[in-house]
């Protein structure tokens, strides 16, 4: 029989000893230490917690040490890079260690999860995938995910016990349960689903491909789990870059605009960064952007792009291949191996015809 304390199969486990030291009330039990190991990488409570702490917690709590170590990331991704979870902040600091901040991952949330959860009578708790660089929405509802409190913007939560049901997940400024965090559009139109439908398509193939799984070859022909996860975080790095520096939002990614993936918001002017893994440090709405973006320029599939940008607007490869720094792109699709020989060759095509294009503007000019 499964224990009250055991943690939910799809559960972040620093989730579940939030949970448990807030039912104990008396004595929060602690969390692992963040800690560099002997060849520099960070051992993280969520991804890869000790075995003693394991052992410990699992005793404490009465509760099987394989179910912990079964809800951890080093567990369900045992191949997943830093750049592809979410991080408030970052572990990708160079410098001297004494001023090194300690990580921390970026927790979203999807408030219809948390008001199925309460309905069901359930504790609220955090999914495993909410923390992944390369989701933005929930893969159940179709949903996008959510980061503040509508109510008051704040970022920060706890959990609550509440009156006259099961533990539920709040604002911790406002006190507003999260579950109640909609977003102004309560209700997406059927353009906008559609939008939504494509990005999440990308995000389930990249997810799969984190756990080693091939994408499916009708769509990424010839394409590795590895190769998909390099196109993405290549795609994204470049989208975010600014190689012209004539402004602070000039950067190629406001090139693409996509109303659909701002819920109905105005399209915002994104401001350029020469951050290593953009995807893994930036806010949720530029989030969905990069996403959205790279799958209308990975796809092969034209009407991918028509639906997210529309169908009177040049490709998104056409798009890209104009508005990026062209040395970075060409050394990109020149590294052999790193991206799919089908999306390299539509890469060089592109730049082909782009030179050939501004050949003949010169000599008519």
């Amino acid at each position: 029989m499964k224990s009250d304390r055991a943690p939910f199969p799809d559960e972040l486990l620093t989730s579940w000893l939030a949970r448990q030291n807030h039912s104990v009330r008396d004595y929060a039990f602690p969390g692992p230490k963040v800690v560099v190991d002997r060849e520099g990488r960070w051992r993280l409570p969520d991804i890869l917690p000790p075995n003693a702490w394991l052992r410990a917690a699992a005793e404490h709590f009465g509760v099987s040490r394989t179910e912990l170590d079964e809800i951890t990331i080093a567990r369900c991704y045992p191949t997943i890079p830093l750049d592809f979870l979410a991080w408030d902040k970052s572990p990708f600091q160079t410098g001297p260690e004494i001023l090194r901040a300690r990580p921390r991952l970026h927790i979203s949330w999807c408030n219809r999860c948390l008001a199925e959860d309460f309905a069901a009578g359930q504790p609220a708790y955090v999914r495993r995938h909410w923390v992944l660089a390369a989701t933005a929405f929930c893969h159940k509802h179709r949903w996008p995910l959510e980061e503040y409190c509508t109510a008051c913007h704040s970022s920060h939560w706890r959990f609550s016990s509440s009156a006259h049901g099961p533990s539920r997940m709040i604002c911790q400024d406002c006190w507003r349960p999260l579950e109640r965090s909609a977003p102004e559009t309560l209700a997406a139109n059927r353009n906008t689903a559609e939008c939504w439908d494509s990005v999440i398509a990308l995000e389930i193939e990249v997810a799969a491909a984190l756990k080693g799984r091939t994408p499916d070859q009708f769509r990424f022909n010839f394409t590795s789990a590895d190769q998909l996860v390099n196109e993405v975080r290549d795609v994204s790095q470049l989208l975010a870059g600014n190689h012209r520096r004539f402004a602070r939002t000039d950067s190629p990614l406001n090139d693409f605009p996509c109303p659909a993936m701002t819920r109905g918001r105005i399209q915002p002017e994104y401001g350029s960064s020469n951050v290593p893994f953009p995807l893994a440090v930036t806010t949720l709405p530029m989030r969905r952007c990069l996403l959205a973006v790279a799958n209308a320029i990975i796809d092969p599939r034209i009407e991918i792009g028509s639906v997210l940008l529309g169908a009177e607007k040049p490709s998104a490869i056409e798009i890209f291949v104009a508005s990026v720094d062209g040395d970075a792109l060409t050394r990109c699709a020149a590294h052999v191996g790193r991206w799919s020989p089908s999306f390299q060759k539509r890469i060089v095509e592109t730049q082909r015809r782009a030179g050939s294009c501004s050949q003949t503007l010169h000599h008519r000019f």
